[in-house]
């Protein structure tokens, strides 16, 4: 197996992601998850700094939409992800890009109730740095309105509501924590 480090630069019209190690594409896979992120901060930022924060959430939103309609709509399909309850939903929640740049876990407690709990989230440190406070309102109305649209396409009636947000006090304790019931 090649690793980048030992890949030519040369073209390879024979080129196979098989030809990798596991923990290449592992690897891969989580670059691949902050280039996602970084767009859309690099984007975000364009637009507040240009026209203002207001206008950079109400784009946010308006993206995200979008985007969780492109992920569910192809990668329920490709994993093969079938079912309607939380565990169907946190199959999915492993394979989203924006997932790999947090650690985090879910806990399925049962059928009918799981939390999600992030202890590190790249995104929320990058915007901490910042200093402007704007983690309240991305963490508060983006993350819940897409876990909701994620939830809501396995089962309208998985509930998500979160259990803490930030701000957070101790830069070092957990990030945010949800909880997904069942009714």
């Amino acid at each position: 197996m090649n690793d980048l480090n030992n890949y030519s630069a040369e073209f390879r019209p024979d080129f196979q992601f098989s030809d990798f190690s596991k923990e290449f594409l592992t690897e891969l896979l989580r670059f691949y998850g902050r280039a996602y992120m970084a767009i859309d901060g690099f984007w975000y930022i364009g637009v507040k700094n240009h026209v203002d924060n207001d206008m950079a959430l109400e784009v946010d939103h308006w993206a995200w939409d979008k985007t969780t309609r492109f992920e569910l709509k192809r990668l329920v399909p490709l994993a093969g992800i079938e079912g309607d309850g939380i565990d169907a939903l946190f199959k999915f929640l492993q394979l989203v890009p924006w997932m790999q740049v947090t650690d985090y876990r879910l806990e399925l407690e049962s059928p009918k109730r799981g939390l999600m709990i992030v202890t590190r989230c790249s995104i929320l440190e990058g915007m901490e740095k910042e200093g402007e406070g704007r983690e309240k309102d991305i963490c508060s109305q983006i993350d819940a309105a897409v876990l909701r649209k994620y939830a809501a396409f396995f089962n309208p009636n998985i509930k998500v509501e979160p259990l803490l947000l930030p701000p957070r006090e101790d830069k070092q304790g957990i990030c945010c924590k949800w909880e997904f019931t069942l009714e």
